[in-house]
């Protein structure tokens, strides 16, 4: 499978344009991600997330990117606010090589809780909390 689209989308989001990462994605995309609680589904309102989150982070720059058939792995790094994150993303290709699906994990777990804070009140809805057990 040509992973094409999943290079470009990366590098439109190490670059911060929102409008790059649009013609990367399948109409039907669903993200799974730790912003949210439930899954985000169609194109439209996964480039309004994905806009957020590059307006919030100061940079990112992927570490190591690996495909077998139409599943890719992408692990990467990102700042925001002076917190660094590792992340990795399991995307999913179409036929057409687009994504059409994405599933983020983000490390260590109190900084993703911190950005996830901070994208909250920059987007204006209720943040998550880390709470002891």
């Amino acid at each position: 499978m040509n992973t094409d689209h999943v290079a470009a989308y990366f590098k439109a989001l190490s670059a911060k344009d929102n409008l790059g990462v649009a013609p990367h994605l399948s109409e039907n995309i669903v993200l799974l991600g730790p912003i949210f609680p439930e899954p985000t589904a169609g194109k439209d309102a996964v480039v309004e997330v994905l806009s957020g989150f590059l307006r919030t982070i100061d940079s990112l720059e992927v570490n190591l990117m690996f495909a077998s058939g139409q599943d890719v792995a992408v692990f990467f790094t990102f700042n925001c606010n002076g917190i660094t994150v590792r992340g990795n993303e399991h995307l999913h290709l179409d036929e057409q090589g687009l994504i059409d699906s994405i599933e983020v994990a983000w490390r260590p777990l109190p900084s993703a809780v911190l950005i996830q804070e901070i994208f909250a009140a920059k987007l204006g809805f209720q943040p998550m909390r880390l709470v002891p057990a």
